[in-house]
């Protein structure tokens, strides 16, 4: 039916009846509530239970649908065979209508449970009439008498995001995942009201909002968008899904958490998350050998036109932050966002091994620094072609010229990643000179270090511990962190393939090299 475009209305009923036969499933389950607070409770679940009715009334009056509708259509449509997609606009709005009708029906089911639990539902929309009249048996409307208090109405969803965002700073996560966790609960307090006690948030509540994350969209990072204007329309492309399933691994630590601090039932549990089978994980390709001469052979290393044209061929070879980003990411292996946070503070040039360290700390812009590594320090030898390169100079003039500032401080951070400054200038370097392909930004000399060491030879524990990862091994944790001696070893291994100090421009010559 679909492939012309008309959907028969038995079938359509068929596909309806069997939907709301799944929604009466989800709303009869168990709710206990306190036997102190038990009329107030109530009275605050028939509430919802009719605004949520006067909400479908409406959508059904105006024919105006949401998104979250139209994920309801697909999935009760598929069973029959028919795609939601395919459809003419009116057989759209007709199945979207009875999505509608079904979700008011099933609050009205709800509601008579709350109110009349022991006499039998009698459905009073027509299309539901069959097969119906068996008793309502919803154990919720029955007070605690003994046992511990689950349910806790003065705990709503913005109290309770508000302490677990204070647990994830209090337990020192990492940023990214502070970062990414309040985005997603952002957008759970978009579809669920902010002031919903937590206990009330039903199984169908999340699972619409795990079909939602389910359905985002690429292209919407970084711009400021409701939730719903997230969700990919027909025939565009979804975010990674690797991505979209880590939104809602965090949305299920969040409702575990308080399972266990507060025993609130969790609407998550059994909800499968599924999709991205025929997905590729993409990881940012390395530079080939002839890929890092070219990059070499840029502007930025062999001379550009100014600090503002620096992608423009000139006569300046100053060895400004942007160059020394790229040569410090070439032969450490850092991330971009430890590069961009560096403090000369941060160098122990005299050392008998020197190094640098990425540690926590607070910023001259007045925040803390944020690093993948938390709270732990990770020390990086200096690679002697560094050194010749006139590292050490640069960071002395840095400390001397501009105190109280990062060292790369041309560089800006961002609010939520500190990479963010890196990511966009090396992001239009590498789009400007073709060597831009997906997942390539900074993390490229990251993963060209990686190639380049195990092509050497080097075993994976030895890299991993130069680029600061774990193989998560209790014996990993027994005698600490590599020693510096050990990582230097490792790091003069490191064979490009040319001599990058000769495509850099050569040894530091102060008459040349300026910074």
């Amino acid at each position: 039916m679909a492939r012309s475009g008309l959907l028969d209305r038995e079938q359509l009923e068929e596909a309806a009846r069997a939907y709301f036969a799944q929604l009466v499933m989800d709303v009869d389950q168990p709710r206990e509530l306190p036997a102190e607070d038990y009329q107030n409770a109530l009275a605050f679940q028939i509430e919802q239970t009719e605004g949520e009715i006067e909400r479908q009334e409406d959508h059904l009056t105006a024919h105006s649908y949401t998104d979250g509708d139209r994920i309801a259509a697909r999935a009760m449509l598929k069973p029959m065979g028919v795609d939601f997609d395919k459809l003419e606009p009116n057989g759209q709005i007709a199945a979207l209508s009875h999505v509608a009708r079904a979700k008011r029906q099933q609050m009205r089911y709800l509601l008579h449970g709350l109110k009349t639990p022991a006499s039998r539902f009698s459905p009073d929309d027509e299309l539901f009439a069959q097969g119906h009249g068996a008793p309502v048996v919803l154990e919720t409307i029955n007070p605690a008498a003994t046992g511990p208090k689950i349910i806790r109405p003065e705990l709503t969803l913005a109290n309770a995001v508000t302490e677990y965002n204070a647990y994830l700073v209090r337990t020192e996560r990492q940023g990214s995942t502070r970062d990414e966790t309040a985005r997603v609960l952002r957008w759970l307090q978009e579809e669920i009201a902010p002031e919903t006690p937590v206990a009330h948030i039903t199984h169908d509540q999340m699972r619409e909002f795990r079909n939602c994350l389910l359905q985002l969209g690429a292209g919407a990072q970084g711009k400021k968008l409701p939730f719903r204007h997230r969700l990919a329309l027909p025939g565009q492309a979804n975010l990674k899904f690797v991505t979209r399933q880590r939104y809602w691994r965090f949305t299920t630590k969040f409702f575990g958490w308080l399972q266990a601090e507060y025993r609130i039932p969790n609407p998550t549990k059994d909800l499968p998350f599924e999709g991205g089978r025929n997905e590729l994980r993409q990881s940012p390709e390395p530079f080939s050998t002839e890929e890092l001469k070219r990059f070499l052979q840029t502007p930025l290393f062999t001379g550009y036109k100014s600090h503002s044209r620096m992608m423009a061929e000139g006569s300046s070879l100053i060895r400004n932050g942007y160059w020394w980003s790229a040569a410090l990411m070439m032969f450490t292996g850092a991330r971009a966002g430890d590069i961009a946070q560096l403090l000369p503070s941060d160098f122990r040039l005299d050392d008998a091994v020197p190094h640098l360290i990425i540690q926590p700390g607070k910023l001259p812009e007045g925040v803390p620094k944020r690093s993948k590594f938390g709270p732990r320090t990770h020390k990086v030898p200096l690679h002697p072609a560094l050194l010749e390169l006139g590292l050490k100079e640069f960071v002395e003039a840095r400390a001397k010229l501009h105190p109280g500032k990062r060292l790369l401080f041309e560089i800006s951070i961002g609010k939520n990643r500190m990479s963010d400054g890196m990511t966009k200038f090396w992001s239009r370097y590498l789009h400007e000179f073709d060597l831009f392909k997906p997942g390539r930004a900074t993390h490229v000399h990251r993963h060209t270090m990686a190639a380049r060491l195990r092509a050497a030879g080097v075993t994976n524990e030895d890299i991993g511990a130069v680029l600061g990862h774990s193989d998560g091994s209790v014996t990993a944790g027994y005698g600490g962190d590599q020693g510096l001696e050990r990582k230097l070893a490792t790091l003069k291994k490191l064979d490009h393939g040319f001599d990058v100090v000769k495509a850099l421009g050569g040894s530091y010559d102060p008459k040349v090299h300026r910074y």
